[in-house]
């Protein structure tokens, strides 16, 4: 939990002993009260859960002084993964994580997010994503009618294998779970079959042998406990996904200016404690995984070229594939990451809190 939002939860305390909130004067009644609805498809006792869904809520509902009320509905009790964007549509949900990677026809400029060797940390994902928005992934969100509110990145995607494996050479054809086109692509790359299989649906697929490893995102690992499964790690440090978290749009259009506002700053948390979630997780997965026994399979530098060498036209193919735009699009993504570096976590904070990106303001 961050500085910021721990000083805010200490002044709402205050603020309630004696009576007022931060909203206004005086309490809140019944009908003053709107109720917002995040769902997600991860458990609730997974990691996620706690340190990004428990906060978030709190920092909504102590924003608004309880103008809001968050109820949060985890383990797929609204709808799927691959939902969300539906779900937000027709107003079964306020407020979920929607995912670009699972719709290749809508979207096309909002997929280089997923792109391989793209961020060099969360962080620095999180904030480009924002800062391209405006200018290059909006037109697609508006067709889709939908607004998304803060737009985070994984943990890399590394592969975790129940068959034996020492080298990248045997990784050749075996059946690896992907998730979507730009993963599925990169599991080509390195000579295996990709198997598309849904998140929620990946331990089962794992378990029962369907896929003989998964491409996964190391800070998930312990949430859809594949550690239980997986017996070698080969950390490749490819690529992360853009998984951009999305506001219900007549949701947001019915509140009023301050509450709009609550909003679109819990983005800017929400975006913070993604990114923190992130970081810290990716430790704690390959803690874990040690203590397990897992063999970590630690490719030679060459090895590491080769894979760099074989999904570098990639890039090109995305060029192609979106037309002239696309390589201004790359061009400046490579700029901003450049710029920010390897950036850390109180530059990250200090720029959503002081410098907020206003593109990100939902429906403007």
């Amino acid at each position: 939990m961050s500085a910021y939002f721990s000083a805010m939860k200490a002044v709402g305390g205050v603020l309630a002993a004696i009576g007022l909130t931060l909203g206004g004067l005086g309490s809140v009644s019944a009908q003053d009260v709107t109720r917002l609805r995040i769902s997600m498809h991860q458990s609730s006792a997974s990691p996620e859960v706690e340190q990004i869904i428990r906060p978030l809520k709190e920092f909504i509902e102590t924003r608004s002084g309880g103008k809001l009320k968050v109820e949060v509905y985890p383990n797929a009790a609204l709808h799927g993964a691959a939902e969300g964007f539906k779900a937000l549509v027709t107003d079964v949900t306020d407020l979920t994580p929607t995912y670009p990677i699972y719709q290749s026809r809508s979207f096309g400029f909002n997929h280089v997010s997923s792109m391989p060797m793209a961020f060099p940390n969360a962080y620095v994902g999180a904030r480009v994503n924002e800062e391209l928005y405006g200018a290059f992934y909006k037109p697609e969100w508006d067709k889709i009618g939908v607004y998304p509110l803060f737009y985070p990145v994984t943990a890399t995607y590394d592969i975790l294998s129940t068959k034996e494996i020492k080298s990248l050479a045997d990784l050749k054809g075996m059946k690896i779970r992907g998730g979507g086109d730009t993963l599925n692509r990169i599991i080509e790359s390195l000579g295996a079959s990709p198997i598309t299989v849904p998140s929620p649906e990946v331990y089962m697929a794992f378990q029962q042998g369907v896929v003989d490893a998964v491409l996964f995102n190391t800070a998930s690992i312990l949430s859809f406990r594949l550690d239980e499964i997986g017996k070698y790690y080969m950390p490749l440090g490819l690529s992360r996904v853009g998984i951009p978290w999305s506001v219900n749009p007549k949701t947001f259009q019915a509140l009023s200016p301050d509450l709009q506002k609550v909003i679109f700053d819990a983005g800017r948390e929400g975006s913070i404690l993604y990114s923190d979630y992130v970081t810290r997780d990716t430790g704690a997965a390959v803690e874990a995984m040690r203590k397990r026994g897992i063999a970590f399979v630690e490719l030679s530098a060459e090895e590491l070229q080769t894979v760099r060498e074989a999904i570098t036209p990639m890039w090109d193919d995305f060029i192609e594939k979106n037309g002239p735009q696309a390589r201004e699009l790359v061009t400046a993504l490579r700029q901003k990451v450049e710029g920010y570096g390897d950036m850390d976590r109180e530059t990250f904070v200090r720029l959503q809190h002081e410098e907020p990106v206003k593109a990100m303001w939902p429906g403007r």
